[in-house]
């Protein structure tokens, strides 16, 4: 085993912590910990610019205790990397916060969307059967952003970075601050226009899987196995199309709390993941793919793996 190493994802709706070491059997890593807080880091953010005051609290709190489970661990305060994505590129007092983390001993890096991207990719070949041959869209949806790499082999075609992520998608559909169904004309009419690049790219090299990067759709895995008591899911897996389609309109047709409830749901993924699940169905009809797999390793994994040399 190596030197243990920590990467905090700084996501627009949630913070994650991974705290990891180096493994030599596949996939490479020993995940000692990885946790996730929903800060909503973007809330408000996405319409003033600006990072409000009580999700800067919210953010100094799960750094706070993120640093202190990392050092618990073995992870030194220089080996935590706090990786920031859409809302810290955006956001005005974005250094306030970056000023902090260094404060506490930690190093902070925001990244650009391919970066993002790049990384992503990272960590989804690690978590994929070897050897992995089929052409891929892997497709990441985080609050403010949503990354599509697509790969063939050891090959990257196409990858962008679309502002098109769960609350960004919120911010622009909702009825007094909630999903409603009937919105969905011109949330899907939205989807299609935005993500143009990504149907041009598929119609080049028409993708046969849709690998699902973490987030959202570890939900849908969650959902899928809810009543398979103790079952944790793996690097990667298949998911069943038929099963999406209909959690989909379920999550469409529950109103807000109620859809807390649905067995396998994250309650803080619940306001989001219709969007998330109209983003999914739009590229799957567009693109023609039939086979759905989550990958559970996403930025911070690849971003772990390129500190070990291995990205």
């Amino acid at each position: 085993m190596g030197q243990v190493c920590s990467v905090v994802d700084l996501g627009t709706n949630t913070f994650q912590l991974l705290v990891a070491e180096p493994l030599l059997e596949f996939p490479g890593i020993c995940i000692l910990h990885q946790s996730q807080v929903p800060v909503t880091l973007g809330k408000g953010a996405m319409e003033t610019g600006q990072i409000q005051p009580d999700a800067m609290q919210r953010a100094i709190q799960a750094l706070t205790n993120f640093k202190a489970k990392a050092l618990e661990l073995g992870s030194p305060p220089s080996q935590i990397m706090c990786v920031g994505t859409s809302i810290l590129r955006r956001a005005t007092n974005a250094q306030e916060l970056l000023s902090h983390i260094e404060a506490m001993g930690m190093r902070a890096q925001v990244i650009s969307g391919l970066q993002e991207a790049d990384f992503i990719h990272a960590g989804i070949i690690h978590s994929l059967p070897e050897p992995w041959a089929k052409c891929s869209l892997v497709m990441d949806i985080g609050g403010g952003s949503v990354e599509f790499i697509l790969f063939e082999g050891t090959k990257v075609h196409f990858k962008i970075s679309l502002e098109v992520g769960g609350l960004r998608l919120l911010s622009l559909f909702h009825v007094n601050g909630l999903y409603d169904p009937e919105l969905n004309p011109e949330l899907d009419a939205f989807i299609e226009k935005e993500l143009a690049p990504v149907w041009q790219a598929c119609a080049r090299f028409r993708p046969e899987v849709l690998i699902g990067a973490a987030g959202a759709f570890e939900t849908i895995w969650d959902l899928e196995h809810a009543g398979s008591v103790g079952e944790v899911i793996p690097p990667s897996d298949l998911l069943d199309l038929t099963q999406f389609y209909i959690q989909k309109k379920l999550v469409e047709n529950t109103e807000s709390e109620l859809r807390k409830l649905i067995p396998g749901m994250k309650a803080f993924r619940a306001g989001i993941l219709p969007y998330a699940n109209a983003l999914i169905a739009m590229v799957l009809e567009k693109t023609g793919i039939l086979e759905l797999r989550v990958s559970s390793f996403s930025l911070k994994e690849g971003y772990w793996f390129s500190q070990q040399g291995r990205g």
